[in-house]
């Protein structure tokens, strides 16, 4: 259940960092003006900007967005992920419908970060 706006959890996470909006905003790649309309809620960031913001703060994308979560609930999106060699024995072992979906998924991704999503 969402109990605050994206804008208000943007607004606590800049209120909370001791750097300008300038530095902010060179640490994730933007301008200064974005990070100001993000604090006043004029503009929303993208769905790849929340992830990078929420790894940044060390907070989970559920939290941004407003939901009813603790705030520091991922650490690390990466400690999620299992490692290679457990990612290959898990391909191995999916029955056929599940590889598919998962193959899919993955090519769909990659285009995605290629920018040459369908």
């Amino acid at each position: 259940m969402k109990t605050s706006t994206s804008t208000e959890r943007l607004r606590e996470l800049f209120d909370s960092d001791s750097r300008n909006d300038s530095a902010i905003a060179r640490e994730l790649g933007v301008s200064r003006q974005t990070v100001s309309s993000w604090r006043t809620g004029v503009r929303s960031p993208k769905k790849p900007m929340l992830v990078k913001i929420a790894d940044t703060y060390h907070v989970s994308i559920e939290w941004l967005m407003g939901f009813d979560v603790g705030r520091e609930e991922v650490k690390n999106r990466l400690e999620r992920i299992p490692d290679m060699a457990i990612i290959r024995k898990m391909l191995m072992h999916m029955d056929p419908d599940d590889y598919e979906v998962m193959v899919e998924i993955l090519n769909r991704t990659e285009k995605k970060m290629r920018g040459t999503s369908e």
